[in-house]
């Protein structure tokens, strides 16, 4: 018996190597997806964990230190447990108080800290890092308020019952990365010392230890949650988003294995169809087999064993890994087998095979049924998450279903029309038509693998849209996140001079602009741009942030005169550098009663300087003229104009009162309604307040009172803001200003804090080096830079990527099985064709014409496929969202519900497969 089926296989080869093809490649795809989905989960998971913030990966613990307990203890226990794998950490001690300077004339409220690691995380603007006991680095804001620089002597205070810490300080500092790990823990103002200093004020502090987590600490989600509640029930105060973003790379991982899991599925029901397919029509070829078979009086179950042995051989071979697929390809075949070859002797030697309408009509209807189930399921949940649902519905498969019960329906009008056309072609006298026709309407079982192909092509349309439109979406989204094309990342710089470089690199505006993200920690970000350029860089219009303001009162000179009255007191002028923004002051008096000019100095203005405020001691001073090298710049009816002055806007009380009437300008004191901080200084006003800005959502709303504000650089700073749906950089959840307008508003606000400002470079697309190279030699340290191709490709790293990619390759297989499953249709149509050609030939066909009908008979069910399943392919996406999102998050999507560019192209593929396949069989005749 086994000689002769290997006989039959060696005269019927195609048809043994299509089974063959067919059981090894459904096989080798499910496998690989199998294995694939483990691969591309943890890819997703770790692309998922590498793109986290600060925050999420961060684990921040925090607990009290009293007098008698050793912090070296505390901070060890901290450490001992975390049972997570680090990869970075920092512990240190807090004592909350205020710094005094060496005087005692100004006070700021700012923590004393001590911190593991903090010399390699900040920037040194002036001296060096903290090297003993007893010395302390403070910011750059925090000096300046306090007026001590370098060398100076600063005490901490903090209560009554403890000891006051005198400080020498010995470097002023910002920080290296202020949205790093190191500085996501330090937020508030705080002068930094070694661990012992901070012990010596002999009260209780607050250790901390901050630590970010290696991305295999996120693979437990339980284990990581459970370490977390045993520092909380160790009495210690745990912040983290940590658990949060193991969760999230958890749903990560279950959503790449369901979508590939998805993708096996139908690739095995594909390969199954197909293999159905192929046994059928093989065994429509072996009846003349078993009729021979049977004449020689074997019996029933050899003939079967011999006729299907055929198709059960190469089967074994090729799903030789897979014993449950060819348990399955077992029972089709035998099915098939059992159909075909029934019947007597008499009918299995008729060439022309009998029909069995019912069966046919029973395999229509309930290819109907599922498919009008499948889109039941989805209409009744049409925005359900199919990739994340637990279980296993029809709307899972409503491709294949809904694309072959639309291939049944077509290929029965199709078969209809076509022999009506035929008919009417014929008595018409046109012989191309009526035999194109009668043959469509003739090829019943030609045309029953339309479903089939349809449904590939559904699944291919599906699947190339949703890659297609979330590739669309994560290059819009980092378009938008990012702010421009390019980002460049600048070391901590002065606003000023970040200004003034960039515009000095691009004069003309079109390629560079400086920006600014700063904001208060847990609030949405502000960013601070250069409005002017921000439609030639983000191509967004930021004319409305910049209105018509009244000019700076600007000078160039370094000796003053000021004419004056006052008490005994002094006034400052406070000034800042044109180009680099650096301090000075102008300091005038002790003014007298009488209207006199007193002179001041100030080195720093040879370049040219603004006046941004003016304060004065206590008393009252009356204000006249002030001018520079002999030249106005601030007359008597400027002094005296209410609309070129202002008080403060920060978090401070006015510690002021203004008069202006006759050309003079009357600053007295006045009893604030807050002790502390109180601004006694008088702002230029050559900045619109409230400052325009573009916000999303309410961003820019106050929980203390009506009037919309944000935090910037450190200041509450009053916001007229326009509603928009999205922001660059801060995309649904953000604030755009302008960095001009801000940095004038807030540059000596009182009661500013400081806070991180990440200064960039935005590049438009297609600006070069040379940009580059020029604001390197205008003097900005560039650290870093990303692009939106970069941020792009993180984000097809992430797992909804992932998914439609791995929906993408399963598409492919679906679509080579059912283009394998059209080879053998076409294969065994061919005995039949030629005989019809032949015999037409002998009636005086000419042999072009027929080419060109047996080419239309050919292309027909491709086609009606093809159209088919691109129409069921657009009805499941009006009908339903694509299964998995573009993004794991709220971020929305903009889309059409059809992409049209990804359907062509998906409809061209399967045309072009499903064409050549057929086409060949058709040159080879």
């Amino acid at each position: 018996m086994l000689g002769l089926v290997i006989g039959a296989l060696r005269a019927r080869r195609v048809q043994a190597l299509v089974m063959l093809a067919l059981a090894a490649v459904t096989v080798v795809a499910a496998a690989v997806a199998a294995r694939a989905a483990d691969t591309a989960g943890e890819r997703a998971a770790r692309a998922r964990v590498a793109a986290a913030t600060v925050t999420e990966r961060t684990l921040r613990v925090r607990g009290t230190v009293t007098t008698g307990d050793r912090p070296e203890e505390v901070l060890r226990r901290m450490g001992n447990l975390v049972d997570a794998p680090v990869d970075e950490k920092s512990g240190g001690l807090r004592l909350a108080g205020d710094l005094v300077d060496g005087d005692g004339n100004h006070r700021q409220a700012a923590d004393l800290r001590s911190a593991e690691k903090l010399c390699a995380n900040v920037t040194l603007r002036q001296g060096r890092c903290v090297g003993a006991d007893g010395e302390a680095i403070i910011p750059e804001e925090l000096a300046r308020l306090l007026g001590v620089g370098v060398g100076g002597t600063i005490v901490h205070a903090t209560g009554l019952t403890a000891q006051p810490v005198s400080l020498d300080v010995v470097g002023i500092y910002a920080p290296a990365d202020p949205a790093g790990w190191f500085w996501a823990g330090q937020e508030g103002t705080a002068a930094f010392t070694t661990t012992p200093t901070v012990t010596a004020a002999k009260a209780t502090v607050t250790a901390t230890f901050d630590a970010v987590l290696e991305p295999e600490a996120f693979d437990d989600a339980a284990g990581l949650k459970s370490n977390l509640d045993r520092l909380r029930a160790a009495r210690f105060e745990v912040t983290s988003g940590a658990a949060g973003l193991a969760d999230a790379v958890a749903a990560d991982r279950r959503s790449v294995h369901r979508s590939v899991g998805l993708a096996e599925a139908q690739i095995l029901l594909v390969g199954g169809l197909a293999i159905a397919v192929a046994a059928a029509y093989a065994a429509q070829e072996r009846r003349g087999d078993a009729a021979r078979l049977a004449i020689r009086g074997l019996p029933r179950w050899r003939i079967r064993a011999a006729t299907a042995g055929q198709s059960l051989l190469p089967l074994a071979l090729g799903a030789i890994w897979s014993p449950r697929l060819f348990a399955a390809g077992f029972v089709i075949v035998a099915a098939a087998d059992w159909s075909a070859t029934r019947g007597g002797v008499t009918e299995l030697m008729r060439d022309v095979r009998p029909r069995r309408p019912l069966a046919a009509a029973t395999a229509e209807l309930c290819a109907l049924g599922l498919a009008a189930a499948a889109l039941f399921q989805i209409a009744a949940a049409p925005a359900a998450d199919v990739r994340r649902d637990t279980g296993f519905g029809l709307a899972q498969v409503a491709p294949l279903l809904v694309a072959a019960g639309l291939g049944v329906l077509g290929t029965r009008v199709l078969l209809a029309a076509a022999g009506l056309y035929g008919r009417h072609a014929l008595a018409a006298g046109r012989l191309s038509g009526a035999l194109a026709g009668l043959t469509l309407g003739r090829r019943r079982t030609a045309y029953r693998i339309v479903p089939l192909l349809a449904a590939a092509t559904c699944v291919l349309a599906l699947a190339a849209q949703d890659w297609h439109g979330g590739a669309t979406a994560r290059a819009e989204r980092a378009r938008v996140e990012l702010g421009a094309e390019r980002v460049l990342r600048v070391a901590p710089v002065a606003r000023e001079r970040l200004l003034a470089a960039v515009r000095a690199a691009d004069p003309g505006g079109r390629e560079a602009m400086a920006v600014v993200v700063t904001g208060a920690a847990g609030a949405p970000p502000v960013i601070a741009v250069d409005a002017a350029r921000l439609r030639a860089v983000a191509g967004v219009d930021g004319s409305a942030l910049h209105p018509a303001a009244p000019a700076p009162l600007a000078f160039t000179g370094t000796d003053l005169s000021l004419r004056a009255t006052g008490d005994g007191n002094k006034l400052r002028v406070l000034l800042a550098a044109d180009g680099t923004g650096e301090q000075a002051v102008a300091e005038f008096g002790p003014l007298s009663a009488g209207p006199d000019p007193y002179p001041a100095v100030v080195p720093g203005c040879a370049h040219g300087c603004r006046v941004e405020a003016v304060e004065a001691d206590r008393g009252t001073v009356e204000l006249r003229e002030l001018s520079a090298g002999g030249t106005t710049v601030i007359g008597a009816g400027m002094f005296a104009d209410p609309a070129r002055w202002r008080t403060t806007v920060a978090q401070a009380s006015a510690g002021i009162q203004v008069v202006q009437a006759g050309g003079v300008l009357r600053i007295g004191d006045a009893e604030p309604r807050a002790r502390r901080p109180v601004d006694s200084r008088l702002y230029v006003v050559d900045a619109p307040v409230p400052l325009p800005a573009l916000a999303t959502g309410d961003a820019a709303a106050s929980e203390t009172h009506d009037q919309p504000a944000a935090s910037i650089f450190g200041a509450s700073v009053p916001l007229d803001p326009s509603s928009t749906a999205l922001v660059p950089r801060g995309g649904g959840n953000g604030i755009l200003v302008d960095l001009e307008y801000a940095a004038r508003i807030t540059a000596v606000a009182v009661g500013a804090v400081p806070s991180a400002e990440r200064p960039e470079v935005w590049l438009a697309a297609g600006a070069g080096d040379a940009v580059i190279a020029k604001l390197r030699a205008a003097g900005l340290d560039i650290t870093g830079s990303d692009s939106v191709e970069a941020a792009t490709a993180r984000a097809d790293r992430l797992a909804p990527s992932v998914a439609a990619l791995g929906d993408l390759a399963g598409a492919g297989i679906v679509l080579l099985l059912a283009a394998v499953a059209a080879f053998v249709v076409a294969a065994v149509d061919r005995r039949d064709r030629d005989a019809e050609q032949a015999a037409l030939r002998r009636q005086g066909v000419p042999q072009q014409l027929m080419r060109r009908v047996e080419r239309r008979d050919a292309l027909a069910p491709v086609l009606v496929a093809v159209v088919l399943g691109l129409a069921a392919a657009v009805l499941l996406r009006i009908l339903a969202p694509p299964p998995v999102r573009a993004f794991s998050d709220a971020w929305p999507v903009q889309a059409p519900a059809v992409q049209a560019t990804a359907l062509v192209c998906a409809g061209l593929a399967a045309l072009v497969v499903f064409g050549a396949v057929v086409i060949a069989r058709v040159g080879r005749r």
